[in-house]
Parts: structure tokens; sequence; C-alpha cells
């Protein structure tokens, strides 16, 4: 994550007001209740937990950040996460204003500690993945599902969602159907063989989905993706409301 940030800026677990700086302001009792037991694990000293959250390499960090999170200097989600693969692939900045609004307004962030964000949200500088588990919670993906998915099939209804969730984090959202189709993208190289590590890839999609904007699989016919991949039609699932969309790379 990128460090740094406004020290002025509201509290994100305080802040009520129906912004765009805490769109999902309704989940700031279930973000206080992860990071209070966080913290307590901290308080208690429990290495091996902790270890087990951050990782070994990660610990330091991960305690100093979330020891600091209350009073920590804030910066907009798509900002704060730019160090990561997908998100520097997207490129916000690099994007023509109309498709900086369309991603600003249409497209979700699942987080392990926040539950959902927009990409205009404001948050402090953190380490917690969703697949990470809290002694008393257990893991976040479970303990997020039902206090997350009500939200987000209420945004989601009535429209064609684009799914580049990792798969660690599409476990979280219990899926009602609301919407009119959901996509999944997978990434081949040209032997069939799925690249596992498909961050980049997924990002200038999503790059390429504002630009236009693509609202269904149609819009990947003639589309070349920068890294080589075609849509392989005859390899993807499209009927229905599940759609599972296979890139090959030619």
């Amino acid at each position: 994550m990128a460090s740094g940030g406004n020290p002025f800026a509201p509290d994100v677990f305080d802040y009520r007001s129906k912004t765009t700086f805490n769109y999902f302001h309704q989940l700031i009792p279930k973000r206080r209740e992860i990071l209070d037991q966080l913290l307590e694990l901290i308080r208690r000293n429990e290495t091996e937990v902790l270890e087990d959250i951050f990782g070994p390499e990660g610990l330091s960090d991960g305690v100093k950040l979330a020891k600091a999170v209350y009073s920590a200097p804030l910066m907009a989600a798509r900002k704060r996460f730019v160090p990561d693969p997908f998100f520097s692939a997207v490129d916000f900045d690099g994007l023509p204003t109309g498709a900086q609004r369309r991603l600003l307004e249409n497209s979700v962030i699942f987080s392990g500690l926040f539950g959902l964000l927009r990409p205009d949200d404001l948050v402090p500088e953190y380490k917690l993945k969703m697949s990470a588990a809290l002694s008393e919670i257990g893991s976040l993906t479970t303990f997020w599902r039902p206090h997350i998915s009500p939200f987000l099939n209420r945004v989601v209804r009535n429209r064609f969602v684009w799914d580049l969730l990792p798969e660690s984090y599409r476990e979280a959202w219990d899926d009602d159907g609301s919407h009119v189709a959901r996509a999944t993208v997978s990434f081949h190289n040209a032997d069939g063989s799925i690249l596992k590590e498909d961050a980049v890839y997924r990002g200038q999609l999503m790059n390429f989905i504002v630009r236009d904007p693509a609202i269904d699989v149609e819009a990947l016919d003639d589309w070349r993706h920068p890294g080589g991949f075609r849509l392989s039609r005859g390899q993807s699932s499209l009927e229905g409301e599940t759609k599972s969309i296979v890139m090959i790379r030619r």
C-alpha cells in the first residue's frame, strides 16, 4: 500500500455522513469490531496468531500500522492500493475523465478491514487480507459475508457485473442473483494452462471496461488485450446469468 495521506481528513471509523468519502458507512461498527479485536491480540502479544495474520516478514509493519489506524492519515482507496499490480494496471490517472467517473461510480473494492469500499473512500494504510482469520472473529471471509452481501446485491441489482475479484475475496459475497448477469474472467497461455498471477491482466481489463464502457461480453469480441489475449468463445461458458470468460494468449 502507498504510505502517507491527509492527516486532517474525516475519521473513517466515525464519519457517518453519507458521502463518497465513506460510501458504505453502515459497515463502520463491523470495521471497528475487527480492528479492536486485532488490537487486543497485539495487546496480549499473541505472536503466533499475529504471524498467521501478517506473515513472519510482515509482522512488524502489520502491528505498527494496526496500532496507528485510528489516528493515521487517510488517502483515497484508488491511490492507497496503487502499489498492488491490479490497481497499478487500471491506471486511473491515465483514463479519460468520463472513464474515471464511471470507475468511481460503478466499481466496488473488497477489503479485509473495511468490507466494501468505493475507489474514493478514504482509508489509512493497513495490512489485513480478506483471507486472514482472527482468533475470536474467525475467517474474515466468513465474517464479512452476511454484512457486505446485502449492500453489494443492492449495488449490482439489474446490472451486468464484471467480477474481477481474486477467489479468496469472491467467497465473501453471497450473490442473490439480482444482477442481469455476472462474468468472471480467467487468463490462459496458448497451451491452455491458466495464469494464476493475473492481477496485471485483470487491471488492464478493468481499464478497457470503463473506457468504452463495456457492458456485456460482446465488447470483448474485437478487443486485443495488451497482454496479447483474445476472447475464446469456444472455451468460455457464456449462457445463463453466470458467465465464465476465457481469455487465451494468441
